[in-house]
C-alpha cells in the first residue's frame, strides 16, 4: 500500500478516525456478535485454512470478565472483510448487543464514505458515534465531532438527506422531496437537519478555541 505521507518526516500527513456502532446483517451469524451480550478488549483476524472450507474467523474477546477464544465461518454477510478491500486500517474494540463497536483509520473522507456504503451494501446497519482528523506530528490537533448525542430520527434525517443529495451543490433533493419521503413537513425537516448542524458546528467551534 503506497505511502500517503506529505514528505519524508510525515509532516504533511493526516487521517480520519472514525468510531462506528455496526449491526451485522441477519445472516451473518458472527462469531463475536453470539458470543454473549457484550463484551471488550476484542483481538480478531481472518485466516484461510486451505482446501474447500473458506475463510474462518478467530478472534479472543473478554466478556463478563472472562477471556474466551472464538472461531467461525466467514459468511458473506461478514463485515470485516470489507474492511479489507479498502485503503483503512480497522479493528473491533468490542460489541453491545447486536452491534460491533468498530474503529476505522483511513486516509480521506472519500475512502470512508466508500466503506460505509459497502457495509450496507452488504446488509449491516452502520451508525457514526464519532468522527476526528488526526496526524501525526505531535503538535497537531485533533478536531472530534461526538454525534452520540443526535437523536436516531435526526440521524435518519441527515443520513437521508446526506444520500438523496440535499448538500450537493447543486442540490438533487429539496426540503419538500425530504418531507415527502419521511411522511412529515418541510418545517419538522428543517428543524432536525439545523438542530444536527448546530450541534456540530458548535462543538468543532469549541474544539478549535479549546487547541488554541
Amino acid at each position: 500500500m503506497p505511502s500517503r505521507s506529505g514528505g519524508s518526516d510525515g509532516s504533511g500527513s493526516s487521517y480520519l478516525r472514525a468510531q462506528f456502532r455496526i449491526q451485522p446483517g441477519p445472516e451473518d451469524g458472527c462469531a463475536v456478535v453470539e458470543s454473549g451480550e457484550r463484551g471488550r478488549n476484542v483481538t480478531q483476524r481472518i485466516v484461510d485454512p486451505g482446501g474447500d472450507c473458506g475463510e474462518e474467523c478467530r478472534a479472543e474477546v473478554s466478556t463478563d470478565g472472562d477471556h474466551r477464544f472464538l472461531d467461525g465461518d466467514v459468511s458473506a454477510g461478514c463485515i470485516c472483510p470489507t474492511f479489507a478491500e479498502y485503503d483503512c486500517i480497522a479493528s473491533v474494540e468490542g460489541f453491545d448487543g447486536e452491534e460491533l463497536l468498530v474503529s476505522v483509520a483511513t486516509p480521506d473522507r472519500e475512502e470512508l464514505t466508500a466503506i460505509v456504503a459497502a457495509l450496507r451494501e452488504a446488509g449491516a446497519v452502520v451508525r457514526l458515534q464519532r468522527i476526528s482528523r488526526a496526524g501525526e506530528r505531535e503538535d497537531d490537533r485533533v478536531l472530534e465531532l461526538a454525534t452520540d448525542t443526535i437523536t436516531e430520527t435526526q440521524r435518519e434525517t441527515v443520513e437521508l438527506a446526506i444520500e438523496r443529495g440535499y448538500y450537493e451543490r447543486p442540490r438533487r433533493i429539496d426540503l419538500g422531496g425530504l418531507a415527502a419521503e419521511l411522511g412529515v413537513s418541510k418545517s419538522a425537516v428543517s428543524q432536525r437537519l439545523s438542530t444536527v448542524e448546530a450541534n456540530l458546528v458548535g462543538e468543532l467551534a469549541d474544539a478549535t478555541d479549546g487547541g488554541r
